[in-house]
Protein backbone atom coordinates (compact mmCIF):
# COMPACT_ATOMS: atom_id res chain seq x y z
CA UNK A 1 0.00 0.00 0.00
CA UNK A 2 2.44 2.59 0.83
CA UNK A 3 4.53 1.85 -2.64
CA UNK A 4 0.63 2.79 -4.13
CA UNK A 5 0.70 6.09 -2.10
CA UNK A 6 4.14 6.99 -3.58
CA UNK A 7 2.88 7.39 -7.03
CA UNK A 8 0.58 9.95 -6.27
CA UNK A 9 1.65 13.51 -5.97
CA UNK A 10 0.55 14.64 -2.45
CA UNK A 11 2.06 12.05 -0.92
CA UNK A 12 5.14 11.03 -2.75
CA UNK A 13 7.75 13.34 -0.45
CA UNK A 14 5.97 11.76 2.85
CA UNK A 15 8.13 9.69 5.37
CA UNK A 16 7.03 5.60 5.07
CA UNK A 17 5.30 5.84 9.04
CA UNK A 18 3.32 9.37 7.63
CA UNK A 19 2.32 6.97 4.62
CA UNK A 20 1.37 3.95 7.09
CA UNK A 21 -0.76 6.51 8.71
CA UNK A 22 -2.55 7.31 5.58
CA UNK A 23 -2.89 3.54 4.67
CA UNK A 24 -4.15 2.35 7.60
CA UNK A 25 -7.14 4.34 6.36
CA UNK A 26 -7.82 3.17 3.21
CA UNK A 27 -10.70 1.47 2.27
CA UNK A 28 -11.14 -1.31 -0.67
CA UNK A 29 -15.02 -0.67 -3.13
CA UNK A 30 -16.26 -2.38 -5.73
CA UNK A 31 -17.85 -1.34 -8.76
CA UNK A 32 -19.71 -3.08 -11.95
CA UNK A 33 -18.94 -2.34 -15.21
CA UNK A 34 -21.17 0.75 -16.79
CA UNK A 35 -21.14 2.47 -12.99
CA UNK A 36 -20.67 6.22 -12.73
CA UNK A 37 -18.76 6.66 -9.49
CA UNK A 38 -19.19 10.10 -9.54
CA UNK A 39 -20.45 12.94 -11.36
CA UNK A 40 -19.34 16.25 -12.83
CA UNK A 41 -20.18 19.01 -10.03
CA UNK A 42 -20.78 16.29 -7.14
CA UNK A 43 -19.42 17.15 -3.82
CA UNK A 44 -15.72 15.72 -3.74
CA UNK A 45 -15.61 13.20 -0.40
CA UNK A 46 -12.71 10.74 -0.97
CA UNK A 47 -10.01 10.31 -3.55
CA UNK A 48 -9.54 6.69 -5.47
CA UNK A 49 -7.06 4.43 -6.70
CA UNK A 50 -7.30 1.61 -8.99
CA UNK A 51 -6.43 -1.63 -7.53
CA UNK A 52 -7.62 -3.46 -10.42
CA UNK A 53 -9.98 -2.55 -13.45
CA UNK A 54 -10.30 0.64 -16.10
CA UNK A 55 -12.43 4.19 -15.34
CA UNK A 56 -12.82 6.58 -17.65
CA UNK A 57 -12.92 10.04 -17.45
CA UNK A 58 -15.29 11.96 -19.62
CA UNK A 59 -16.52 15.71 -19.36
CA UNK A 60 -19.30 17.69 -21.58
CA UNK A 61 -19.92 13.70 -22.97
CA UNK A 62 -16.50 13.31 -24.15
CA UNK A 63 -14.13 11.06 -22.76
CA UNK A 64 -10.93 12.39 -21.76
CA UNK A 65 -8.93 9.44 -20.60
CA UNK A 66 -8.80 5.85 -19.41
CA UNK A 67 -7.11 5.27 -16.53
CA UNK A 68 -6.10 1.68 -15.20
CA UNK A 69 -4.63 0.00 -12.41
CA UNK A 70 -2.56 1.58 -9.88
CA UNK A 71 -3.96 5.51 -11.86
CA UNK A 72 -5.60 7.65 -8.88
CA UNK A 73 -8.32 10.57 -8.87
CA UNK A 74 -10.26 12.51 -7.14
CA UNK A 75 -7.57 13.64 -5.09
CA UNK A 76 -8.50 17.27 -5.05
CA UNK A 77 -11.14 16.33 -2.65
CA UNK A 78 -9.22 15.39 0.11
CA UNK A 79 -7.84 19.19 -0.04
CA UNK A 80 -10.40 21.52 -1.07
CA UNK A 81 -13.91 22.24 -1.56
CA UNK A 82 -14.20 22.34 -4.97
CA UNK A 83 -16.91 20.14 -6.87
CA UNK A 84 -15.74 16.82 -9.11
CA UNK A 85 -14.61 18.45 -12.38
CA UNK A 86 -15.26 15.67 -14.35
CA UNK A 87 -17.39 12.07 -14.36
CA UNK A 88 -15.81 8.85 -13.53
CA UNK A 89 -17.37 6.22 -15.18
CA UNK A 90 -16.11 2.35 -15.09
CA UNK A 91 -15.02 0.36 -17.88
CA UNK A 92 -14.67 -2.37 -16.21
CA UNK A 93 -15.66 -4.55 -12.98
CA UNK A 94 -13.30 -2.18 -10.83
CA UNK A 95 -11.66 -2.68 -7.20
CA UNK A 96 -10.93 0.71 -5.70
CA UNK A 97 -8.51 1.86 -2.49
CA UNK A 98 -10.44 5.19 -1.38
CA UNK A 99 -9.37 7.58 1.30
CA UNK A 100 -12.12 9.13 2.96
CA UNK A 101 -12.00 13.51 3.40
CA UNK A 102 -12.74 13.76 6.65
CA UNK A 103 -10.10 10.72 7.62
CA UNK A 104 -7.28 12.82 5.64
CA UNK A 105 -8.46 15.96 7.01
CA UNK A 106 -8.07 13.90 10.85
CA UNK A 107 -4.62 13.08 9.89
CA UNK A 108 -3.64 16.17 8.93
CA UNK A 109 -5.18 18.05 12.14
CA UNK A 110 -2.63 15.17 14.43
CA UNK A 111 0.35 15.68 12.10
CA UNK A 112 1.92 18.57 10.91
CA UNK A 113 4.39 16.96 9.10
CA UNK A 114 1.96 15.26 6.88
CA UNK A 115 -0.07 18.48 6.35
CA UNK A 116 3.03 20.60 5.82
CA UNK A 117 4.20 18.75 2.67
CA UNK A 118 0.61 18.07 1.25
CA UNK A 119 -0.28 21.67 1.53
CA UNK A 120 2.97 22.42 -0.42
CA UNK A 121 2.30 19.84 -3.23
CA UNK A 122 -1.05 21.44 -3.56
CA UNK A 123 -0.06 24.95 -3.34
CA UNK A 124 2.47 23.69 -6.72
CA UNK A 125 -0.12 21.87 -8.29
CA UNK A 126 -2.36 24.76 -8.08
CA UNK A 127 0.38 27.24 -9.69
CA UNK A 128 0.94 24.70 -12.36
CA UNK A 129 -2.72 24.38 -13.56
CA UNK A 130 -3.49 27.00 -16.84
Amino acid sequence: MIEILKNIPFFNELADEDLQMIAEKVQLEYFPAEHIIFNADDEGNKMYVIKRGQVQVIRDNTILAILKDNAFFGEMALVSDEKRNATIKTVTDIELLTIDKLDFKHIMENNRSIASIVSYEVVKRANSIP
